[in-house]
């Protein structure tokens, strides 16, 4: 597996949920769903979460690559603790002593 194909891939998704949700902004207008004066708001809040996506995965797979070994493992270390921590635990049942 490489990894530009994971990315390319990433890309077009993100893609093309920016430009779905887009198309259903402007049917929402010409429905009368949408104000006109929201929509440009909702478009701006759209662009910036793909450019957010976009731009995390870049980010990160900068930094991890940066990060010696023994950081990698302890970063999956505090990430499978806090993921421990946050999991719901299963309570004991109790037995009925007769």
């Amino acid at each position: 597996m490489n990894g530009s194909n994971i990315m390319q891939g990433w890309l077009t998704l993100v893609g093309s949920l920016a430009i779905i949700a887009v198309v259903l902004t402007a049917f929402g207008i010409m429905i009368g769903i949408v104000k006109p004066a929201d929509a440009l708001k909702r478009i701006g809040t759209i662009i910036g979460i793909e450019i957010f996506f976009l731009l995390v995965p870049g980010i990160i797979a900068g930094v991890w690559s940066v990060m010696s070994l023994w950081q990698q493992i302890a970063f999956i270390v505090i990430g499978i603790g806090a993921f421990q921590l946050l999991r719901p635990r299963r309570r004991a049942r109790k037995r009925n002593v007769e």
